[in-house]
């Protein structure tokens, strides 16, 4: 009817609706439809008629693995509204360029695009798409789906608080479809730092949204997510049953993306189940032999192709693979590590004896994922250290880091609520570790102090003393950078965020004798909830030592000692409860 009244306006925006319809059930419906409409567009004299079907069919390019394609019909558009002004254009263009930028694998460009496009949808008051660009920055500081890419610098926190805002926006406004993709963004997030049980709810309570909206492409996300999830959890089984419902889903809708990224999950669990042919089969499908390492899903693909070689008693192949992952990794720096090619290599280099080498990228793998907070990594990644030093007959360290592998996996299934996860989890997890043997007095030691070494107790000590880093390390004749480190690795097992905290630990394990405020604040932790004497205090200030230890702390009995009470009583007030 358009075309036959030559009404070319009404003919491209039928073509653009008739291209939204189909990109939701299948790509290369949808992507003739868009195609049409950018001839038309370029036909009509319009600016911001065109600027939008560049923009629509780019991010059809990005669903089908076209990154390259994407940023260049992007940029176009990004042109055409700066020319015209048209801020609106500029924040949808800016976040679609952060989609693309981010699956063409150059994260920190991503966040640089996103960024600007959060500023311009606050500035707009436009909720929808701050919605978007959130949910996109809480994913740029680490996921799944970017283990083999630099990550941008967001924090663990900002990286949340940005999935909250967003998801917080989806529902206000009433998007299902972008509260579903919340959901499993956040899920996405979660799981890669270990906080299984909140991504879990987050996945399923996504899937469910999807589902109930008949939305193809988030079934595909949802069921993905959730077997990704069980694959770290090394819930083969149920990890199989959802990566296989994702991987046809993906092929119904046609999203290479999508293929390509399920397939290397999907091979990741045949391998785990010794399934060697069904890994092989499984990314032959999805990639050439001959295929680049650009995107999201190629980057995956070769990574678990990495997996299958090292399976196979081919460290030479996985090295090499490994080395041309590392080398066209964008934004990469003596600085940026990338735990899992770290840990990769470090593993291939063991198998061909280069254990120097090896151990040299395996620490390094090991300080990245402790830095980034990829708990699930740093176990798998200490096992690999620990049988590194088993090779080198280096009993003690091995040790010491199948000890903190032990550790981190018990810490992990503490979060697990559902009992059949948390069970095989902890069985198959600590079945990759040798049989525990005799403690003997330095390991009890470790037990004691939170797993903390020798060295490590002498800084926290130093640090209860109030010595600042520069300080302990001319005592302990080494360099700041190491005593950084050893702040940082006594922070990580202790679970603590502050100096203070360290402190509170430090005196309550005897480490240093403890002062009057220490004598009145340390009491308190797990005492009973009654001060009697002159004064009686509040619950909320009972509450002033509770977040350094992580328990419900409440204030001891004292009786009789004015000094004390006077002395607590101005420490409360100090904190203006």
């Amino acid at each position: 009817m358009a075309q036959r009244a030559s009404d070319r306006q009404s003919e491209w925006q039928a073509l653009m609706d008739l291209g939204y319809l189909w990109a939701q059930r299948d790509y290369s419906q949808a992507g003739s439809y868009f195609q049409q409409a950018l001839a038309l567009a370029r036909r009509m004299d319009d600016p911001l008629t065109l600027a939008r079907s560049l923009n629509r069919l780019g991010n059809w390019h990005v669903n089908i693995e076209q990154p390259r394609e994407a940023l260049h019909y992007h940029q176009e558009a990004l042109v055409l509204f700066q020319q015209v002004q048209d801020r609106q254009g500029l924040a949808e263009t800016c976040d679609l360029l952060g989609m693309a930028s981010t699956l063409g694998g150059d994260l920190v460009q991503g966040a640089a695009y996103s960024q600007q496009a959060v500023a311009l949808f606050r500035e707009l008051d436009d909720r929808q798409g701050l919605a978007s660009s959130l949910t996109l920055l809480a994913e740029l500081g680490g996921i799944y789906q970017s283990e083999t890419m630099v990550p941008a610098t967001i924090s663990f926190a900002e990286s949340l608080h940005f999935g909250e805002q967003a998801l917080k926006v989806a529902r206000e406004i009433g998007q299902r479809s972008a509260e579903a993709y919340t959901l499993f963004s956040l899920a996405h997030y979660l799981g890669p730092h270990g906080d299984y049980a909140q991504a879990l709810d987050m996945a399923q309570a996504g899937l469910a949204l999807a589902e109930q909206i008949e939305h193809t492409q988030w079934i595909t996300f949802g069921n993905w997510i959730l077997g990704t999830l069980y694959l770290d959890l090394l819930v083969l089984p149920q990890a199989r049953a959802s990566l296989e419902r994702a991987l046809t889903l993906a092929h119904e809708v046609g999203s290479w993306n999508w293929i390509r990224i399920v397939s290397a999950f999907l091979a990741s669990a045949y391998l785990l189940q010794n399934d060697l042919a069904q890994a092989d089969s499984i990314l032959a499908a999805a990639l050439e032999a001959d295929a680049a390492m650009q995107t999201i899903g190629q980057r995956l693909v070769w990574a678990a192709r990495t997996d299958l070689a090292l399976a196979r008693g081919d460290p030479g192949l996985a090295l090499d693979i490994t080395d041309r992952l590392i080398a066209s990794a964008a934004n990469l720096s003596d600085e940026r590590v990338i735990p899992r090619l770290w840990k990769l290599r470090g593993e291939a280099l063991a198998a061909l004896h280069r254990t120097a080498e090896a151990e040299s990228m395996l620490r390094a793998a090991q300080e990245a994922a402790h830095a980034q907070g990829f708990r699930p990594w740093l176990w798998r990644i200490c096992v690999a250290l620990g049988r590194l030093y088993q090779t080198q007959v280096r009993e003690a360290e091995a040790e010491q880091a199948f000890s903190t592998a032990r550790a981190l996996i018990e810490e992990l299934a503490t979060n697990l609520p559902d009992e059949q996860v948390r069970e095989q989890f902890l069985r198959e997890a600590t079945g990759m570790l040798p049989h525990v043997r005799s403690v003997s007095p330095d390991r009890a030691a470790k037990q004691t102090f939170g797993g903390l070494t020798v060295r490590e107790r002498e800084v926290a000590a130093l640090i209860a003393q109030g010595k600042i880093n520069r300080e302990i390390a001319e005592e302990l004749v080494v360099s700041e950078r190491t005593v950084e480190s050893h702040v940082s690795n006594i922070m990580f097992k202790l679970g603590v965020h502050s100096r203070r905290q360290i402190r509170a630990w430090a005196v309550e394990k005897g480490l240093i004798s403890p002062t009057k405020e220490d004598l009145v604040f340390h009491r308190c932790y797990n005492a009973s909830c009654t001060i009697r004497g002159s004064v009686r205090f509040h619950q909320k200030a009972a509450n002033v030592m509770a977040a350094p230890f992580n328990k419900p702390v409440v204030c001891p009995v004292l009786i009789d000692r004015a000094s004390d009470l006077a002395t607590l009583s101005g420490l409360i007030e100090s904190f203006a409860l």
